[in-house]
């Protein structure tokens, strides 16, 4: 058999005596360190990447699901007044529009180098809106902040899907197809510049409100990625 040429070394501490137990050894080839292989910065950009396409995907399809229906808590019917863009005081209880977010009073948008007070202008579409007619909301609950959360009509039109459609208000759980349809023709809020309002209040140190469908995530996850999106690319391309 023929004799191997091995090589063996003492591992240890170079103070240790004789005798020392602290000794041990070691073999293969003396003096070469083990190489450490270097982290790839691809694997990391690939997660990301399915990570987001993932994340897309399922909020198309969660996006091509029914609103869940919420019990109706009551109902309520007559004469209406606007408070601001997407609330109502109707037989002197104050009543937040389910599933829309308008632009709050003092909230400022542009159009170019136009500044305009789209918060105040989302307020008179409503005003517009329930003057001289009937106004019905079925009632949902309340909100964290005691208002009653509630689709209203008046005169027979969905007060929540006409101020989305005409670009006063965005989708906050509802309306998702009106607000496409706005930003498509560039209607009001989407003819210009904008915050969203929840983003502004934010911003300006409001109130926070989460979406009114407790179970749409879809809604949490887009507000999300918008919040996040430069961070998660910044990360993405440094990986």
């Amino acid at each position: 058999m023929k004799s191997q040429n091995r090589r063996f070394r003492i591992v240890g501490g170079s103070g240790a005596g004789p005798g020392s137990a602290g000794r041990r050894f070691g073999f293969g080839r003396s003096g070469v360190p083990a190489r450490r292989k270097r982290p790839s910065g691809s694997g990391g950009m690939a997660g990301g990447w399915i990570f987001l396409v993932l994340l897309g995907i399922g909020a198309y399809i969660a996006a091509r699901l029914p609103a869940p229906e919420r019990p109706v808590t009551g109902e309520l019917s007559g004469p209406a007044s606007a408070s601001d863009g997407d609330s109502l005081r109707l037989d002197g209880r104050r009543i937040r529009i389910e599933g829309i977010d308008a632009p709050e009073i003092g909230q400022m948008c542009r159009r170019g180098e136009t500044a305009w007070d789209c918060g105040a202008q989302a307020r008179r579409r409503l005003v517009a809106l329930v003057a001289g007619t009937t106004t019905v909301c079925r009632l949902h609950g309340r909100d964290r902040y005691g208002r009653e959360l509630g689709v209203c009509a008046a005169g027979g039109a969905d007060l929540g899907r006409e101020m989305v459609l005409s670009g006063h208000a965005v989708s906050y759980g509802l309306y998702r197809d009106e607000e496409e349809t706005a930003r498509t023709g560039r209607l009001g809020l989407w003819g210009g510049d904008f915050v969203r309002p929840q983003e502004w209040r934010r911003s300006n140190g409001g109130a926070e409100e989460a979406p009114h469908r407790a179970g749409d995530w879809l809604e949490i996850i887009i507000q999300w990625l918008q919040e996040h999106s430069s961070a998660i690319m910044a990360r993405i391309g440094g990986d």
